[in-house]
């Protein structure tokens, strides 16, 4: 697999796999900004997006602005993205993973004409209550620069145990060199204010006309019970919900995943 690095609008980092005329578009999740943004790291992720998408269909990894501003937000996401398919060529079928599911929802709601296909992955227009304690915490520490603690809350992720358990004794013998590969702290507290402060209004996901499919966990430590409420008031919206499992449903269960976001992603509506 060919793997083309580098950035956009000549800040956002990018991975391209495949020269497919017509790209998925992928917006990452919230370790996109929270882990710093080399050309090996976006590339790695890039494999792992590839084991839920067509296998033949190209597309694109979109990362976050690596220094955004003061006035850094949802809407100044949004733009950004839109800009980019702009340059592709509109529409595009739109990905979002966890935290770049709310970015790609308002980007679809904003901009109905840019998105044909819409697939959130463990995401919803915004996050649960407990969701929102979770990212409140992570604000703390992040500000803190306690990257330690910050990684451990990502323990317990995980449905099975024995990757929980990996992931604990990754982060134990790492435990002197945390901030290794973490980005700046004030980027991550920007990038994750950005979607607590403002999340996606619900009147406006009635404006989102794409095909959309929700793919979730029941037990989704993050989103809760949103993808529900998400798929209630999206116009064309189906869910698909794996029962007992967590916000790490697209790794856990890649396979059944891809069977569900392959369906709906091989055909292209252009």
């Amino acid at each position: 697999m060919t793997i083309e690095t580098g950035t956009l609008l000549g800040r956002i980092p990018y991975a391209r796999v495949g020269r497919d005329d017509q790209p998925i578009l992928v917006l990452a999740g919230g370790q996109a900004f929270m882990q710093r943004p080399t050309p090996q790291r976006i590339a790695r992720d890039a494999g792992r997006v590839a084991a839920v998408l067509p296998p033949d269909r190209g597309f694109i990894l979109l990362g976050y602005d690596p220094a955004p501003g003061e006035s850094h937000s949802l809407a100044t996401i949004v733009a950004d993205v839109a800009a980019i398919i702009g340059e592709l060529g509109a529409p595009v079928q739109l990905v979002g993973v966890s935290y770049g599911g709310i970015v790609a929802l308002r980007v679809a709601a904003d901009h109905p004409d840019l998105v044909s296909e819409l697939v959130l992955l463990a995401s919803a227009h915004r996050f649960s209550p407990e969701g929102s304690q979770l990212v409140r915490r992570q604000l703390d520490l992040a500000a803190d620069g306690d990257f330690a603690a910050l990684g451990a809350d990502f323990v317990g992720m995980f449905r099975r145990p024995w990757l929980n358990w990996l992931l604990r004794l990754r982060l134990r013998t790492r435990r002197g060199r945390a901030a290794e590969g973490m980005n700046d702290p004030q980027v991550i507290v920007r990038g994750l204010r950005a979607v607590l402060d403002s999340p996606v209004d619900e009147a406006s996901l009635s404006l989102v006309s794409a095909r959309t499919l929700i793919v979730s966990g029941t037990h989704d430590q993050v989103f809760g019970r949103e993808p529900e409420r998400t798929a209630a008031l999206l116009p064309h919206a189906s869910l698909v919900q794996f029962p007992g499992e967590t916000h790490m449903v697209p790794v856990e269960r890649r396979r059944a995943v891809a069977m569900h976001t392959r369906a709906l992603l091989t055909s292209r509506s252009r």
